[in-house]
């Protein structure tokens, strides 16, 4: 499978597609993805040699130690191809590139072998990520 790799993200359409294709978002509204791509984010992209968009990945940082992982999406009927893989890579290599020392993720279910092989370790209990939630 032939792909690219950019750092331009998709469209609103193109990113609503794909979130209802990975089976996250049931009937993504197009101004809630207007708005994800309005706001600060570090992007990688992966097109066909037709410009599909195949899968993206998304960072959020402070530039200077933390990064944080998001929405780390592959077409289904792309998985498995090593677009994931390459978006992750990359992802990492742009930490790398600005001194990032912490970079974390939340995976997905079933997804922590994936990330393991791309050098991820789940933290101790005592370290867990939190979630908000309101009382």
């Amino acid at each position: 499978m032939k792909y690219t790799l950019t750092r331009m993200p998709p469209s609103a359409t193109e990113l609503a597609r794909l979130y209802k294709d990975a089976g996250w978002l049931e009937a993504p509204a197009l101004e809630g993805m207007q708005r994800v791509l309005n706001h600060p984010s570090e992007w990688v992209v992966g097109r066909n040699g037709e410009g599909r968009l195949l899968g993206m990945g998304r960072m959020l940082t402070d530039y200077a130690r933390y990064a944080f992982l998001i929405d780390v999406i592959v077409e289904r009927s792309y998985q498995g191809e090593g677009i994931g893989t390459a978006i992750v890579r990359a992802l990492l290599a742009e930490c790398e590139s600005i001194g990032i020392d912490s970079v974390h993720l939340w995976p997905s279910k079933g997804l922590v072998p994936f990330y393991e092989r791309l050098g991820f370790k789940a933290l101790p209990a005592e370290q867990p990520h939190m979630k908000w939630e309101k009382i």
